[in-house]
């Protein structure tokens, strides 16, 4: 049973590692949205757009699917029972294998659909009603389609680095895809288009795993050119295969299902259902995604000692300071969508209009924001304990539910549907996901984490007041420039978050106290 006195120090390791990895993600999810920025202003959102999203979005799915799949879900917990074990050899046989594995898959996968790849141009052409330039989506999906075999290779880098409780550069490493990626636009896009952040894209690929090889100094890692399916760890990982891409791929599928209704609901939908889920995910990338980055090992060495208590007590601190950070940032950006779209993408090509509309689909993404955060810290508690059939029941389940409110609220609500469609998705899921699980392990602490929930909630909802009156009294009296936007923006943002942490404090919430006297220790040192 874990001591009493453990869990401020696991509190306080996981909120040291998080802290950095937010700041490096933070980074990352800022020069997305920068690299965002200039693709709408020099390009809008129509069906060139459309084509480069598509183009990009096929080898990310496969990413996702196949390599992120198996290296979130298998890879990891499994390197961990070795390094555990300090067993060097195999754990280089098993390393050498998977990474060998990957270059020769994923290099086939992508030949094939850089051979077919008019075909899919004309099947996504005809879905947009004959639209879409079909030569110009081939060009841009040949160009990235092998950063299918490059992304897998940096999120096995980044998968082992984090292993090894190195969190700051594979959190930087795509940064230097997106300003590769802007580089190239401002600089070619008058001579050669939208094609400019297609080879900036599969340029900025290759820096991300570059820039990575120098943090495995140390990790005693050799690699070999062999493929050994006789490993045991090897055989178990992709046993494991299919279940994992299905359950963990449930999302982009759904994104992909959702894709094909945006395009055909007209020119720029895509486009704009992407940038809302981009922008979205800037708080979710920044805060959820550090957190879990940072509990998945740990969670796993939990499991892999059958330490079950220690594994509740993860669970509850990541899903407590989810829920800190998601519920009021959902709120919040709800609230200001309109002129956080404004201020990031109206200028040039991206009209008003366009705001409008992806303004309003932000707003139900948003509202989805503490269910995705949640789903992933799940879906990792079940895969470290090496249950992959329930997450895969209920994510093929998903899908299905996702295709018929896609159609259903699309009807009624035109592209914002889709993505309160996707929102819904996520709370079914989280509701039956832990029904599950506290079926499974027993007690998770609900009610500590309601309680937590609901000071969360009441803060949430009077600071959501003064951000809607402060907007709605202040905007009068300023500039309507963007500029004047932006610092009015930050007023209210910094003035919403010090009345959130003060209320929260106030409440004598757990996350906050720790937060106070972790500060006060380090000022007084």
């Amino acid at each position: 049973m874990m001591e009493i006195r453990e869990i401020p120090d696991l509190r306080k390791r996981i909120f040291s590692a998080t802290f950095l990895v937010m700041i490096a993600t933070l980074l990352s999810k800022v020069s997305g949205l920068v690299r965002d920025q200039i693709t709408a202003s020099y390009f809008g959102i129509t069906y060139d757009t459309d084509a480069f999203t598509w183009a990009y979005f096929i080898p990310n799915l496969f990413r996702v699917l196949f390599a992120e799949s198996i290296i979130i879900a298998a890879f990891i917990p499994i390197y961990a029972l070795y390094l555990k074990k300090n067993d060097r050899n195999q754990l280089n046989d098993f390393v050498a294998s998977v990474t060998n594995i990957f270059i020769v898959v994923f290099t086939v996968i992508s030949a094939i659909i850089f051979i077919f790849s008019n075909p899919i141009g004309s099947f996504l052409s005809r879905i947009s009603g004959n639209n879409m330039d079909i030569a110009n989506f081939s060009q841009m999906n040949r160009i990235m389609i092998f950063s299918l075999v490059i992304m897998s290779i940096a999120g096995l880098l980044t998968s082992i680095l984090n292993s090894h409780n190195k969190f700051v550069i594979p959190a930087v490493a795509p940064m230097v895809m997106n300003i590769v990626s802007i580089i190239f636009v401002v600089a070619l896009a008058g001579k050669m288009g939208i094609i400019s952040m297609a080879i900036g894209i599969i340029i900025g690929s290759v820096l991300e795993v570059l820039i990575q090889l120098p943090g495995l100094k140390g990790t005693d890692l050799k690699y070999r050119f062999r493929i050994n399916m006789k490993n045991s760890a090897v055989r178990e990982m992709f046993s494991m295969m299919i279940p994992i891409m299905l359950s963990l791929g449930a999302v982009q599928i759904n994104n992909s299902i959702d894709n094909f209704f945006a395009l055909n609901l007209g020119a720029g939908n895509t486009t704009a259902l992407t940038f809302s889920w981009r922008v979205a995910n800037l708080p979710l990338g920044v805060f959820s995604v550090a957190v879990i980055t940072v509990l998945y090992p740990l969670i796993s060495k939990q499991a892999a000692e059958n330490n079950i208590n220690g594994l509740k007590e993860s669970f509850s601190i990541g899903v407590r300071e989810i829920g800190y950070i998601m519920i009021p940032a959902s709120a919040g950006m709800i609230l200001l969508a309109n002129p956080i779209i404004k201020v990031l993408f109206e200028r040039n090509q991206f009209t008003a209009m366009d705001t409008e509309k992806v303004a309003a689909i932000l707003i139900f993404h948003c509202a989805g924001l503490v269910f995705f955060g949640l789903l992933m810290a799940l879906n990792r508690i079940f895969y470290s304990l090496k249950d992959v059939k329930t997450p895969l029941i209920i994510a093929l389940a998903s899908i299905i539910v996702n295709l018929f409110l896609d159609w259903l609220l699309m009807r009624f609500m035109g592209i914002s549907g889709i993505a309160l469609s996707t929102s819904l998705v996520a709370g079914i899921n989280i509701f039956l996901l832990i029904i599950i699980l506290r079926k499974k392990i027993g007690y998770l602490g609900g009610r500590r984490i309601a309680f937590s929930f609901l000071k969360i909630s009441a803060s949430t909802l009077i600071m959501s007041a003064f951000v809607y009156f402060s907007w709605k009294f202040l905007y009068k009296f300023f500039d309507k420039s963007n500029f004047m936007i932006v610092v009015l923006l930050f007023i209210i943002i910094i003035l919403a978050a010090v009345l959130y942490v003060s209320l929260t404090y106030l409440f004598k919430m757990e996350e906050t106290n720790f937060l106070a006297r972790t500060i006060r220790q380090r000022f007084t040192r």
